[in-house]
């Protein structure tokens, strides 16, 4: 076991699970025989994204008699590359490291620095400056993981928390609750899981919340964990990479032995004059292949360029879905790439859909740049059956230079 940490890096990657669609899976104990073929049939059908375009993987959490509880996540490729790519391709660990999951790591740490998690049903919050995670723990193996960006206020914390453990309250899997687990910078972070709960919780600092992380990633892995992350092209450009390295030292070997092959061949000039034309087709055959390959990259470099899904349709949905209040109903869901999005919906209130639009109108992309143009209430009515606020909104984006050209 010794010998296996010392060949772990020191800092092991992690996907926030805040960037990733994640699931909890319950199939029958029959299926663990092609238990791989029916998560995988399960995940395409909870996948928010395009095929081709994202990366899933599973593990199992638990196996009970009645069935098998499975951990699925799926983040798209393009959040995993502006994630982790660069960093780990500079530190030499691209495709050979596993690209983990933070929940798992945070559960796993807290487990270990705070044994009575493992013991019972306990509702857990962790508040760490990257990551907020709400989860319970039935014997130290979550049952419910929710992940929220570190920016998300306590009034909407408390909300899931109260929606999370009102569903798990009537459900027959999970036990009685116990005492709830806050671990965050100060005592007051526990406020939205004492205001779901109606108890004080156990409160725990969470001091240098990074290594907390890492400590958790290190136990996982040399527990043997499989949950990976890393996107297939990350593999292939892994092994292409070593490909070239064994192709420059073959190279470097073959030059040398050339060196000294000329020096011999001197004495020859004839069995020389043959060898050096065969190592210039061969030289020659190489260039070609190098400027093909450079062609290549050129091309996937002005194709990724030209790829841009922050104003996809997923992207639009999640902001509005972010932005909007709890008891904001979303009824339709119109969407065009090139010009605006509609949505149709109910509001307890007319506050709620001004809100909404408000938020919407103050989004900036990840360059910095707005996202939308404008958003225009189109119609805000009462209706008379439900007594809530009707309305339809159109979010319109901005009109590129050669759009308007």
């Amino acid at each position: 076991m010794a010998k296996k940490k010392t060949s772990l890096p020191a800092e092991l990657p992690a996907v926030p699970t805040f960037e990733t669609v994640c699931a909890r899976l319950s199939l029958p104990p029959e299926a663990a025989e092609t238990l791989d073929d029916a998560v995988r049939l399960q995940a395409e059908t909870l996948s928010p994204f395009e095929e081709g375009t994202y990366t899933f993987a599973h593990e199992v959490l638990r196996r009970r008699p009645e069935g098998i509880d499975i951990l699925v996540a799926a983040a798209a490729n393009e959040t995993l590359d502006a994630f982790g790519h660069d960093r780990l391709a500079a530190a030499g660990l691209l495709g050979t490291v596993r690209l983990d999951l933070t929940a798992l790591a945070w559960v796993r740490g807290l487990t270990e620095r705070h044994p009575g998690l493992a013991v019972g049903v306990r509702p857990v919050l962790l508040r760490a400056p990257t990551e907020q995670l709400l989860a319970v723990l039935a014997d130290g193996v979550p049952v419910a993981l929710h992940a929220f960006p570190p920016e998300l206020d306590d009034a909407a914390l408390t909300r899931q928390a109260t929606l999370l453990l009102a569903r798990l309250g009537m459900s027959a899997e999970v036990g009685e609750m116990g005492m709830g687990f806050c671990c965050a910078a100060e005592p007051a972070a526990a406020e939205p899981l004492r205001e779901a709960l109606g108890a004080d919780p156990e409160f725990a600092p969470i001091g240098d919340a990074e290594a907390l992380l890492q400590r958790g990633l290190h136990l996982r892995a040399e527990a043997g964990a499989t949950f990976d992350l890393t996107p297939q092209a990350w593999r292939d450009e892994a092994r292409a990479t070593r490909q070239k390295r064994l192709l420059v030292a073959g190279g470097s070997v073959f030059g040398a032995a050339w060196l000294l092959c000329a020096l011999f061949l001197f004495l020859m000039p004839k069995v020389y004059g043959k060898l050096a034309r065969d190592v210039g087709d061969e030289l020659n055959a190489g260039h070609a292949a190098y400027m093909e390959v450079l062609a290549l990259r050129d091309r996937v470099d002005l194709i990724r360029r030209y790829e841009d899904h922050s104003r996809s349709a997923l992207e639009m949905l999640r902001l509005i879905c972010q932005e909007k209040a709890s008891n904001v109903i979303l009824l339709t869901f119109t969407y065009n790439r090139d010009s605006a999005v509609r949505i149709t919906g109910l509001a307890d209130d007319t506050s709620d859909v001004y809100g909404l639009k408000n938020a919407l109108q103050g989004d900036k992309g990840p360059d910095g740049e707005p996202r939308i143009a404008a958003v225009n209430i189109n119609r805000l009515t009462l209706d008379p059956k439900t007594r809530r606020q009707r309305f339809d909104i159109e979010i319109l984006f901005p009109v590129a230079p050669e759009e308007e050209q």
